[in-house]
């Protein structure tokens, strides 16, 4: 499996791109930053969008890489993949005919540009040689962490998150756990705003990891405040008996 990191911070700059990972050149999870990043041979090539939540962060070239594709000429829709709840909000907020087209129905009902699929946690679907689920976590809206397992290996992406359990249930039943991404947005000093606002910080990954079985299981930190980044990497740094990244945009993750 070949992970692009297109974009892995909780804020945005000038060279920091909001989330959005590219999964063997075709799925993405998150949608933050995609058309600012990838030539149109590129956008063209993606059939699935994965999505943990709502928010604009995750979801904003969604809006984007759907007009693009109008005029790439594929032969088959942009899949969008979450829950009921997840895609309903996307087309109440975002594909309107207000705030954006509604490219569910453009150029015509029968041959949309983007076509939402509903995943429900408890069940399996089959995209390409993957096999993906959902579980939800604690955010401040509906989250989900995805669950990708390969025949080589198996890797779960946690939406914005809190504290959560379940999660750390399925990955300790999981053969073969290659990496876990999650995000850690605020410093240790930050922990009330944090756990209001349903993300995690240093101190709160170090507990959540205890939850983890497996050791060696690669951890890959993103969603990272700019304005904290430095406090942030310093105080991960004093986790230890763990094998812990922080991502960069461009870094390219082969599993």
């Amino acid at each position: 499996m070949e992970i692009r990191v297109l974009g892995c911070h909780g804020s945005q700059f000038p060279g920091y791109n909001t989330t959005s990972f590219l999964l063997n050149g075709k799925i993405l999870v998150d949608a933050g930053t995609v058309t600012s990043v990838l030539t149109d041979e590129e956008q063209a090539n993606i059939d699935h969008i994965l999505v943990t939540h709502a928010h604009l962060d995750h979801v904003r070239d969604i809006m984007f890489l759907a007009d693009n594709i109008c005029y790439f000429e594929k032969d088959r829709p942009l899949v969008v993949i979450s829950t009921a709840n997840i895609i309903d909000a996307l087309k109440t907020c975002l594909f309107n005919d207000v705030i954006w087209p509604d490219f569910g129905s453009i150029p015509h009902p029968d041959r949309p540009i983007l076509k939402f699929q509903v995943i429900e946690p408890g069940r399996k679907i089959k995209i390409e040689d993957l096999h993906v689920s959902v579980v939800r976590v604690h955010h401040i809206v509906e989250t989900m962490a995805f669950i990708i397992e390969s025949a080589k290996g198996s890797v779960i992406f946690l939406g914005d998150t809190g504290p959560t359990d379940e999660i750390w249930k399925v990955a300790n039943d999981l053969g073969n756990l290659k990496a876990i991404f999650i995000e850690t947005s605020l410093p240790n000093i930050m922990k009330d705003v944090a756990d209001r606002t349903g993300h995690l910080t240093p101190s709160s990954l170090e507990e959540e990891l205890k939850k983890l079985e497996a050791h060696k299981t690669d951890i890959y930190i993103y969603h990272m405040k700019r304005h904290h980044q430095k406090s942030i990497q310093e105080e991960i740094a004093l986790i230890r008996n763990r094998s812990i990244r922080i991502l960069e945009d461009g870094q390219v993750i082969r599993l």
